[in-house]
């Protein structure tokens, strides 16, 4: 994206920040910026930015629902931070922001509670347009893993890759195909409610169908797997099967 969109980005993002402090957004502490835009790329990717936050029983009670739905823990935040726009890449877990600082990563203090909105623009419009200023040397990647990095943590890349090493597990990406629309997969009600948490459609419910179409070619058991976070209500689960999970699709 042009800089000047970035710009508008961040300076959205700190009059949300200055504006009525209704959760979650008064979770928020502090909040750095890094990577490409943080050193001045004419064109970054993508804006990426670290925030630290409190842990409060009702962001404490969204993790745990999202971990059990599939969902991401810290979409309420993002979207306080963030609204609906695209172009903000966020870091909220500390252990991960540090790891990045030990790396050598620069972390731009941008805002904490406590600054006026006048102070932290000035710190955004302070930072010098580098042309020379390209994507940082992207570190524990694979062939796997590229055009996804974004959405991986790297601590959660490097455990795979160690793991693979290992030969613990084998890491491999296939490209899923829309399941047809006369699929059986949704041939009973019991299935078809389970696919209303998702409006017809949304994306995530186009991946878990394409998803479970895969097993379906692979010849697994709908009975050994679950989906975001839930089991299939198979016939045999129905009537009383019980088995741990083989397959997970998340």
């Amino acid at each position: 994206m042009k800089r000047t969109r970035a710009i508008e980005l961040v300076e959205a993002m700190l009059h949300r920040l200055d504006g009525p402090q209704e959760w979650p957004l008064h979770l928020v502490r502090q909040v750095w910026l890094f990577g490409s835009f943080a050193r001045g790329a004419t064109e970054p990717h993508d804006v990426d930015v670290a925030v630290q936050f409190e842990r409060d029983e009702r962001m404490k009670q969204a993790v745990v629902q999202a971990i059990f739905s599939g969902g991401n823990p810290y979409a309420p935040l993002r979207r306080a931070l963030a609204g609906s726009s695209r172009g903000l890449q966020f870091q909220f877990e500390d252990a991960a922001r540090e790891q990045l600082e030990a790396e050598g990563t620069v972390m731009l203090p941008l805002w904490q509670r406590g600054d006026s909105l006048t102070e932290a623009l000035g710190v955004l419009h302070a930072i010098a347009e580098d042309p020379e200023a390209g994507r940082a040397e992207r570190h524990d990647m694979i062939d796997a893993f590229e055009g996804l990095d974004r959405y991986i943590p790297r601590p959660v890349r490097a455990r795979l890759i160690g793991w693979q090493q290992q030969e613990a597990i084998t890491i491999c990406r296939v490209q899923l195909s829309d399941a047809p629309d006369d699929t059986d997969l949704l041939a009973t009600s019991d299935m078809r409610w389970t696919f209303h948490r998702w409006n017809d459609d949304s994306p995530l419910r186009r991946a878990a169908l394409a998803g479970l179409a895969l097993m379906n070619e692979l010849g697994v058991e709908l009975d050994d797997v679950e989906l975001a976070g839930q089991r299939l209500p198979t016939p045999r689960r129905l009537a009383g099967h019980r088995s741990e999970p083989r397959w997970w699709i998340n």
